[in-house]
């Protein structure tokens, strides 16, 4: 995979999240303790494996028709949802769950999108 593959900027993103996903909980950690790491780590999981299934189900496509790739797309996009959500049920049946920290971390790893576009080169640059 090198840099002018499209799909190496997906994988950059998952990267970057998976940093932010060890991160900040550590930063959590150290500076407030266990529950506040444990429910940090949990809330950026749940940022990180749906969009991992994403681009996974994307990165399979490479190659295909326009067709095979936009069904993916949309397949793939209400598939994340729906583990998005039963992550989030699930953690939520868990015990001392601190709900700041694991929205802090679950919106910090959203984030890395919205942020690699704001820095993202275009074509012409």
């Amino acid at each position: 995979m090198r840099a002018g593959d499209p799909f190496f900027a997906i994988w950059k993103i998952l990267a970057v999240q998976a940093s932010v996903v060890i991160a900040l909980p550590a930063l959590l950690l150290v500076v407030f303790g266990w529950l506040e790491a444990r429910s940090g780590l949990f809330g950026g999981l749940i940022g990180l494996i749906p969009n991992a299934y994403l681009a996974l189900r994307i990165a399979a496509t490479k190659g295909k028709t326009a067709k095979v790739i936009v069904r993916a797309f949309y397949s793939g996009e209400s598939i994340k949802i729906i583990i998005t959500a039963g992550l989030f049920i699930f953690v939520f049946q868990l015990p001392n769950i601190l709900y700041g920290p694991l929205f802090a971390v679950f919106i910090a790893v959203i984030f890395v999108f919205w942020f690699a576009l704001l820095f993202s080169r275009t074509e012409s640059e």
